[in-house]
């Protein structure tokens, strides 16, 4: 249930039960104060209300067909003494005199009493001689045709009916006070608890600790406020560690670029000194100091280049262009343009294609050429046998073209594999720069494949050589 529901039906509650306690109040009072004699001196209101009932009915009965009876001061005390048992006393009037009245009644005048033909419209209960006293009474006449009036007052000093009143009220107030404190108490605990909750994660947040959970089964405003509170929980641990890995990865990107652009440096500055200091004295050695300042230099312009790239892709600032491509026409028209370059070096290159699937595919040509070259490039650093090969495969399948890069190369060792697609990893352990390269060529593949929502891996066998695979979707 909403907050909102919770809040309007508590308000109602708060409004709604105070009113039916004080209607329930105000009709006891009613049915107390101005209520039929049967409310008053019925059954249910007090153990003796049977003995006054009988003796009521008896005296009326009396003063219907023997009113002179109830000149009989005998007979009237022992109706008296019967009454003194449930409280109550007797007085009997004629002729707007006394003539008779129960021991235990404070005397009380004629005029203290309701007049003659009263008895139907009297109250229950009425203020007599400055005290309030619960009252019935009988009108008749006596033989004579004097009035007469029979008078059952409940003794006043037995009489507790106002006593009611203040116990009525004070747990009216009781009730009030308690709904109130429960209803806010049970609001409190559902609106507070949560925000204390809430104010706890906080505070662990501003200090650094993101290692909690915010638990919670409430369906309402609260409990959507504490789920979302917690997704932003996982959301920024995620991100604090994604910039620890940035920072970590910065790191490794300024040492690797610093080892790699050392080396020709220093052989560019040694060089440039055994010039400056006449080293080179004859043509042959100037030719040879500046072939190797030349070559050095573009090594280094080569690796910068790789970098700048590898930066554009890891930071998605490189646009591509996706063309609908048949990628098998694609490869040949690209292993063409490789082949005479791969043959001058003594590498053979085979291409196969599987001919029972179609091959188009959404790319970005020059990326993807960019990837075949980097892997064709890294496969020829490590070709060590007299007869080398390369083995260009494409399949098709359903969903994806799959494309086999296999040389019969050194290999690469089992521990190295799931790094090769790292950026500036060499599977040599002394990161030397003998093989040539940037130590970029495979991780920026693997970007661009990941970006054409592909796939790339490795598998290698040391001595025999090294398959590298990766896929493209089709379209």
């Amino acid at each position: 249930m909403s907050i909102r529901k919770k809040l309007i039906l508590s308000n109602i509650a708060m409004i709604v039960i105070p009113v039916i306690l004080f209607v329930v109040a105000v009709l006891l009072i009613i049915s107390l104060v101005f209520g039929g004699s049967d409310e008053i001196w019925g059954p249910g209101n007090k153990s003796g209300s049977d003995v006054v009932e009988q003796e009521f009915t008896e005296l009326k009965k009396i003063a219907s067909i023997s009113p002179h009876e109830l000149e009989d001061e005998t007979s009237l005390n022992d109706f008296a003494h019967e009454l003194e048992t449930t409280g109550s006393s007797l007085i009997v009037r004629k002729a707007g005199e006394i003539i008779y009245q129960s021991k235990d009644v404070d005397k009380i005048s004629s005029n203290d009493l309701p007049a003659y033909g009263n008895d139907r419209f009297q109250r229950p209960v009425q203020w007599i001689a400055g005290h309030p006293i619960s009252l019935r009474s009988y009108d008749f006449y006596f033989d004579d045709g004097a009035e007469g009036t029979i008078f059952l007052l409940q003794n006043p000093d037995s009489m507790d009916h106002f006593s009611i009143f203040p116990i009525l009220f004070g747990i009216l107030l009781l009730i009030l006070i308690g709904t109130n404190i429960l209803l806010s108490f049970l609001m409190s605990r559902t609106i507070l608890n949560p925000v204390n909750e809430l104010t706890l994660a906080s505070r662990r947040i501003s200090e650094g600790d993101l290692d909690f959970e915010i638990k919670t089964k409430k369906k309402d405003e609260l409990g959507e406020l504490s789920r979302t509170f917690d997704q932003m929980r996982l959301k920024l641990k995620e991100s604090i560690n994604l910039q620890l890995q940035y920072e970590e990865n910065r790191k490794e990107l300024v040492a690797n670029i610093s080892h790699d652009l050392k080396t020709p440096i220093t052989s560019i500055k040694g060089y440039v000194e055994g010039i400056q200091e006449g080293v080179a004295n004859t043509p042959e050695k100037m030719d040879r100091y500046l072939n190797t300042i030349f070559t050095k230099a573009v090594d280094m312009d080569h690796l910068i280049d790789e970098l700048s790239l590898y930066s554009k892709l890891d930071l998605n600032r490189l646009p591509y262009d996706f063309q609908e491509v048949d990628f098998r026409s694609f490869m040949g028209d690209l292993m063409e343009e490789v082949e005479f370059d791969l043959v001058q070096r003594g590498v053979g290159l085979t291409i196969e294609v599987d001919e029972t699937g179609s091959y188009h595919v959404l790319a970005d040509r020059e990326k993807i050429k960019r990837v075949v070259m980097n892997i064709l490039n890294n496969s020829l650093k490590y070709l060590d046998k007299e007869d080398k090969t390369i083995t260009i495969r494409l399949e098709s399948t359903k969903e994806q073209v799959i494309v086999q890069i296999h040389d019969n190369g050194s290999g690469i060792r089992e521990s190295a594999l799931p790094f090769i697609f790292d950026r500036f990893y060499r599977s040599e352990p002394s990161r030397n720069t003998g093989t040539g390269g940037s130590g970029l060529g495979l991780a920026i593949a693997k970007r661009i494949v990941e970006d054409h929502q592909g796939k790339i891996w490795g598998e290698s066998k040391p001595g025999k050589g090294t398959r590298i695979f990766f896929t493209i979707k089709k379209i």
